[in-house]
């Protein structure tokens, strides 16, 4: 033990030494250095600490989600053997269908819910960094639910601004769901048709639309607009109203 503190002694002070010396145009240098990241542990002791982060951190939410993959899974293999077998009476089928759906209904019902709780943005950011494929089930489940489009927009965005989504998808969805609550879109992507002529939907805040564009990884609205008119032209029809 004293020989190993010995060497840490010998090292903080060599490292003392180096700094002390080094010139004071080296400021650069020396910040890049700090912020390279670091390779990957090898130790033992490391990695045993983060396999035991990582179960504790995940591993109930991930035996749930296991959990009730399997009871969908198993009500479809219970079913689909069942209503198409040639051999049925005729109709036999149909009311198959209909005396089971209240049981299916309940279930994805239930899966849909529970997925929508588990969309707390900072946990579900940390839960996506960490098991990304697992990530994206949980959202398929949370989208059965159009009422639920907030919490998906808002456990989505930590994501995207790490870069761990696609921007444009993401930008798309929350102009939707702003536009459909009758608020101003917030990226720029969707568009109107005023008096046969193609233009943005309202904007908020259009005078920073360009920094949160930028901050989301898009290009500049004026560079994403002059796409869309080139793809599609600037004529367009009013839609009918319903």
């Amino acid at each position: 033990m004293l020989a190993l503190l010995a060497i840490a002694a010998l090292s903080t002070l060599a490292v003392q030494d180096a700094a002390t010396e080094a010139p004071a145009s080296q400021p650069n240098e020396v910040i890049e250095a700090s912020t390279t990241p670091a390779p990957p542990p090898t130790d033992a002791t490391t990695l045993i600490a983060q396999f035991d982060a990582q179960y504790a951190a995940w591993g109930d939410l991930i035996a749930e989600l296991a959990a009730r993959k399997a009871r969908e899974r198993y009500l479809a293999e219970l079913l689909l053997p069942v209503i198409t077998r040639p051999n049925l009476d005729e109709g036999a089928s149909g009311e198959i269908l209909r005396e089971t759906r209240d049981t299916i209904a309940e279930v994805e019902t239930a899966d849909t819910h529970w997925a929508l709780a588990q969309l707390e943005p900072e946990r579900f950011a940390a839960f996506q960094l960490a098991q990304p494929r697992l990530a994206n089930d949980i959202l398929r489940w949370a989208e059965r639910d159009e009422a639920g489009r907030g919490r998906i927009v808002a456990a989505l965005e930590p994501v995207v601004l790490a870069g761990r989504y696609d921007p444009q998808a993401f930008a798309e969805m929350a102009d939707t769901l702003a536009l459909s609550q009758s608020r101003p879109q917030i990226y720029g992507t969707a568009a109107v048709c005023v008096d046969g002529q193609r233009e943005p939907a309202p904007v908020r805040a259009p005078d920073n639309l360009d920094a949160r564009r930028i901050a989301l990884g898009l290009g500049p609205m004026a560079d994403a607009w002059a796409a869309l008119i080139a793809a599609q032209g600037e004529a367009c029809e009013v839609s009918p109203s319903p």
